[in-house]
């Protein structure tokens, strides 16, 4: 009798990532970049021929298997394309794999990516049959779950953007920002005396704030904008953070912009105007004022009442409003659920901070929308009271709802932006 053919399933999959070549390519190269995309994976060692431990768990149908395995990626840059080769187990031995896959990355007209993943699997043991019967399904349900996480990662970025005629060279950011604009005023070491940390909202992203970060730059601020953590993949992986992880990123990139620059200030959307302030009660001297765009010291409209209960009921909520915005055609990278553990880590910190408001003394300019479906309007006011040995000056935009930087209003707040720095000590640039 002839042998039993092994079970192969093939991988043909071709998708469209709303994000350059080069930004989808810069995250597929990454390994810990994929692994925020996938749910259920995580890494381990890395080995000395480049090859690094992984583990996954996948469900079939009724049934979840945790694999682990050994898996190496072979990249060709020049022509954006990967090959991964992997073997492994399932964690009780009982079932084996190999796989061989590759990526290739197109361009598609508008800033769009064509991904196209070809390979197989081969598997062998004890439920090699029904993993491969049921591995169709599953590969189309991980396919649709990845290509949303990386759309989000590959607009999601942490960006530094250099001022215009800084010296220090091009934009740097994990995803492959665009060009640095070129001439602005610099110190006499040849980098910008001022710097703007930009910090994004809750379940938002670095994309929200792109737009404004490059108007600050062209009027010659250095301007950093991170990922915190748990944005830009799945809302599940929020959960998995708290207000003390996102605090620490800021507190971090504050350090990194005080060290290299003469004046910093902290700008903040939402959730990062929260942090804003959180910095400001903190490392007060440190910063030389704040922009507190719609902040949030409450909770996000959809939240649950009762939170603390529907923490141990439920994982998530649906968002009342995750592209906030009047504008037509604006799309923003932001989740589409609340994840619910994060939101109850935010509100109790969020207590403490507008606690200790007072302790605040920078100049402040307070922007909020008449129209917000996202944070209660109650909410700037409750910071607008609180910031009480601090110059504040509130700005009141009709014509855009939550996310400002991204809505009608966005020019007339980057406007107002620089005015601020500019009125604490940013030198325009020159003509």
């Amino acid at each position: 009798m002839g042998r039993t053919p092994e079970p192969v399933i093939e991988i043909r999959e071709t998708f469209t990532v709303p994000a350059t070549p080069a930004e989808v390519y810069a995250v597929l190269s990454d390994p810990e970049a994929v692994v925020e995309c996938v749910q259920g994976a995580s890494l381990g060692a890395t080995h000395e021929d480049g090859s690094i431990d992984g583990m996954i768990t996948v469900r079939f149908s009724a049934m979840r298997v945790a694999f682990k395995g050994r898996f190496k990626l072979d990249l060709e840059p020049e022509i954006m394309r990967g090959t991964v080769t992997a073997s492994g187990k399932d964690r009780q031995g009982g079932t084996k794999f190999t796989a061989t896959a590759s990526f290739d990355i197109a361009s598609l007209d508008e800033g769009a990516a064509e991904v196209t993943a070809a390979g197989e699997v081969v598997v062998t043991g004890r439920m090699a049959s029904a993993i491969a019967s049921a591995a169709s399904a599953v590969v189309r349900r991980m396919t649709a779950e990845f290509v949303e996480a990386l759309s989000r990662r590959c607009a999601s970025g942490s960006a530094m953007i250099g001022p215009v005629g800084a010296s220090a060279g091009p934009v740097s950011d994990e995803a492959g920002v665009g060009p640095t604009p070129a001439g602005s005023t610099l110190s006499p070491a040849g980098r910008s005396a001022v710097a703007v940390l930009l910090l994004h909202g809750f379940g938002g992203s670095p994309s929200t704030l792109r737009k404004w970060g490059e108007a600050l730059a062209e009027a010659g601020a250095t301007v950093s904008v991170p990922r915190l953590p748990g944005h830009g993949t799945r809302w599940k992986d929020l959960n998995a953070t708290g207000f003390d992880d996102w605090a620490a990123v800021a507190d971090a990139a504050l350090t990194s912009l005080r060290a290299e620059h003469d004046e910093v200030y902290v700008m903040g959307l939402s959730l990062g105007a929260l942090l804003a302030m959180k910095l400001a009660e903190t490392r007060g001297p440190d910063i030389a004022g704040l922009v507190l765009v719609n902040p949030l010291v409450t909770a996000v409209a959809g939240t649950p009442r009762w939170l603390g209960l529907a923490v141990m009921l439920r994982r998530s909520a649906r968002a009342v409003a995750p592209n906030d915005a009047s504008k037509p055609g604006t799309q923003d990278v932001g989740y589409g659920r609340i994840a619910l553990r994060a939101a109850a880590s935010l509100r109790r910190s969020a207590a403490g901070v507008v606690a200790r408001l007072a302790a605040v003394r920078q100049p402040v300019l307070l922007v909020t929308s008449s129209d917000d479906h996202v944070v209660p309007a109650s909410d700037a006011d409750l910071v607008a009271a609180g910031l009480t040995a601090a110059p504040v000056r509130r700005v009141r935009y009709a014509n855009s709802y939550h996310l400002i930087p991204v809505d009608h209003d966005a020019p007339a707040l980057f406007a107002e932006s620089i005015s601020f720095l500019q009125a604490h000590g940013l030198v325009k640039p020159s003509a």
